[in-house]
């Protein structure tokens, strides 16, 4: 691991190697380029620190602009509970730098209460039911029992009996449900301003290729690194971007994918000589609108496979995987996936060449990794994860797999045992591990972004009739952490804000009830992506989803009730139903969508409202309107007959809409920017109004009867290349 010396600020415990800050009983996530900059700061601590110094001791001397660190010393400060006006712990000094004022010193030994609160919210195992972290009260109220367990003997000594049959259940179950842990050594190769991606190691492990971008900007270039000097040399293509670079058996050869706005796609070959390019020249078309793929190189060095679409489709089909020649010429299909999700969209070369592993995009939410022998053309499912892997890679010994996990970890799948087993255990995310022809591991440290959740007012209340598209809108941020906050819903009265925080490390459900503070509401028992969640009409429950788990959360008891619908097809989205005794479902069954009213204590499927619609929502006078996955429109049920109200109509997700008051709301894209549609369900007129955003998220907008609408805004994160030594 990356592992340094653990520093006490004042009464604050700062853990680099975690990334972490352990304030009031409570651990924060810390980004890792503001921790590079804290730890910067405490090893000159009493002293000024220079934007100079900043740049050559974070930054290695690259290029940073004023703007990125004034972000990163804010952030801090938040993360510190510090104030610039009247610091306690940093402190601005005009026209020179920054100086840490706080108390430092180095910690040999913290206390029994910062260690059991370390250990509840970070967790050591992969174990999905143990990496969720436990409810911030309950973490208090255990740190407190721990300071004080003298008092409480007779207590533990009476619940011996229970945990020494825990111990027994946690030792003796299956390893694939609670796997083994192995460490693994991180190093960071990578101290860039900006986002890098896709990064793979030459054959020899003297080169660095990945793809790089600076904060905010759209396109990626593809840069190579010499790791000896750190010198990069950037590739001058002249399509927009390029990534997913591969090198080839010998580390001479660099195949990437370039393409640009219009459309435009190619599987490209550059020569690489002394860390430098050399002419481009293309291999091979890509579908059009293709911006994704992956390359492996055939040991032979005269072809490789890649991923790819059928291209007699004018429209964005299932990703499948080719091979041709780097002459371009004998193309050919490798794999027909099912026509449902994304396809056959990553795929890795084990270093021995004998093995294909395939990430399978099914059920439009999991992740199926599967092996296809070159020799034999035997095909073996391997597991199936609920999250969306970018890349799986290969050991050296090419017997097993590391892949990212829920938990955010690096996990080992053995594939003649079957089991599973965690490789790293810090805060900050890991994605993306990439190998190369030897089995060496890069990958990609941090979250790309961060989001935040903004409260939008405008002029319209209660119609159309005097709006105008150039009204104005009041907008301020509502919820913000240095974590994700994500898919926000509103009660219909505006008095509550339920949503979705990382922020103590798993995704769990918050709230936010007007100025005062956030809670945790939830603390589910494994790591999962909490979905579709919105308010009852009471506000006094919220429906939502863990993976095709539908569920119901009341607010008041803080307790959870999983709704098991009668259906052996699996359920991919939720909304409340003509009452708070019902909700409306999605069901899949192999690509065929329908909508079913689902009855929430039994179970039992009422009626079926829609075959082939794929997202519903019912308005408040009891009307039904869905879409369907077929085309765009909006339809409605009447007399059972499915009607066709609005011809031009589309939706981003099925929390992008959202119908109260007579009105549905609906962000959508626009010549690039992205505005709030209204429609008047009476006279089915509508009208945009502009959103004062770029980094506007399209999946998520709710609304509240009086019109204010929570939006979210991402924001682009610092991420890093790493190296990953395991056993």
């Amino acid at each position: 691991m990356i592992t340094q010396p653990r520093y006490r600020l004042a009464d604050r415990l700062i853990d680099p190697s975690q990334c972490t800050i352990l304030k009031d009983g409570t651990l924060l996530k810390v980004e890792l380029r503001a921790m590079q900059v804290l730890l910067c700061l405490i090893k000159h601590a009493g002293e000024p620190v220079s934007r100079d110094m900043l740049l050559d001791e974070v930054w290695s001397g690259g290029e940073v602009s004023d703007n990125a660190i004034n972000r990163i010393i804010g952030l801090l400060r938040n993360q510190l509970g510090d104030n610039a006006k009247s610091p306690s712990f940093i402190k601005t000094l005009p026209k020179v730098g920054y100086v840490l004022i706080a108390e430092t010193s180095i910690v040999k030994e913290v206390s029994k209460e910062e260690k059991f609160t370390q250990e509840v919210i970070a967790g050591s195992n992969i174990d999905e039911r143990d990496g969720s972290g436990a409810h911030s009260a309950k973490r208090r109220l255990f740190s407190w029992l721990y300071r004080y367990s003298w008092s409480f003997t007779l207590f533990f000594i009476g619940l011996f009996s229970l945990s020494s049959w825990l111990t027994f259940q946690y030792f003796f179950k299956n390893p694939i449900d609670i796997p083994a842990y192995h460490s693994a050594e991180l190093k960071r190769l990578t101290f860039l301003d900006g986002q890098e991606f896709s990064p793979v190691l030459s054959p020899d492990g003297k080169y660095l290729a990945f793809s790089q971008r600076e904060l905010d900007e759209k396109n990626w270039r593809i840069g190579v690194m010499e790791l000896a000097t750190r010198s990069i040399v950037y590739l001058d293509d002249p399509m927009d971007s390029q990534g997913y670079p591969a090198f080839n058996p010998d580390g001479t050869k660099l195949a990437y994918l370039s393409f640009n706005q219009e459309g435009g796609c190619k599987i490209n070959l550059v020569e690489i000589k002394n860390g430098k390019f050399g002419d481009i020249g293309t291999i091979t078309d890509c579908k059009s609108q293709m911006q994704a793929t992956s390359i492996a190189w055939k040991p032979s060095g005269k072809s490789l496979f890649y991923i790819d679409e059928d291209h007699q489709y004018d429209y964005l089909t299932e990703k499948k995987v080719f091979s041709v020649a780097i002459n371009g010429e004998d193309k050919q299909q490798i794999t027909q996936p099912y026509s449902i999700g994304r396809g056959d969209y990553a795929l890795s070369l084990s270093p021995d060449g004998r093995y294909l592993a395939i990430i399978r995009n099914v059920r439009w939410y999991q992740t199926q990794v599967i092996l296809l022998s070159l020799e034999t053309g035997i095909w073996q499912d391997l597991f199936t994860v609920d999250i969306l892997l970018h890349t799986v890679s290969w050991t050296r010994d090419s017997r097993s797999l590391i892949y990212r996990s829920l938990s955010s970890h690096l996990t080992k799948f053995h594939i003649e045992s079957n089991s599973h087993s965690q490789l790293t255990n810090i805060m900050q995310p890991i994605i993306s591990p990439i190998s190369n022809q030897n089995g060496e591991i890069v990958a990609v440290l941090g979250d790309f972004f961060k989001t935040e959740i903004w409260r939008l007012k405008t002029s319209i209340k209660t119609g159309l009739d005097n709006f105008s598209t150039n009204d104005t809108i009041c907008s301020a941020r509502y919820i913000s952490s240095n974590g994700k906050n994500d898919r926000a819903t509103t009660s219909l009265d505006g008095s509550k804000v339920a949503f979705i925080s990382d922020r103590t490390g798993v995704p769990e459900i918050w709230l936010k009830q007007g100025t005062e503070n956030e809670v945790k509401l939830s603390n589910f028992e494994t790591i999962n992506n909490i979905k579709d969640i919105s308010f009852s009409s009471d506000g006094k429950m919220i429906l939502g989803r863990l993976n095709s788990k539908p569920f119901v959360f009341n607010v008041l008891e803080r307790k959870i009730k999983y709704i098991k619908i009668k259906s052996a097809d699996e359920v991919y989205s939720v909304s409340w139903g003509d009452g708070i005794d019902s909700i409306v479902a999605t069901i899949d069954s192999l690509g065929q969508s329908s909508l079913k009213l689902i009855d929430i204590d039994s179970g039992d499927i009422i009626q079926t409202l829609s075959d082939g619609g794929e997202y519903g929502k019912y308005s408040g006078d009891g009307s039904f309107y869905f879409t369907k996955r077929s085309g765009a429109g909006l339809w409605t049920l009447y007399d059972g007959k499915e009607i066709l109200v609005v011809d031009d109509f589309s939706i981003r997700s099925n929390l992008s809409w959202v119908i109260n008051n007579g009105y549905l709301y609906n962000l959508v894209k626009i010549s690039g920017s992205y505005s709030l549609e209204f429609i008047d369900m009476k006279t089915f007129d509508k009208t945009h109004i502009k959103l004062p955003f770029e980094h506007l998220r399209g999946h998520s907008v709710s609304v509240d009867a009086n019109g204010v609408a929570y939006v979210v805004i991402s924001r682009a994160k610092n991420i890093d290349v790493i190296h990953i030594e395991y056993n």
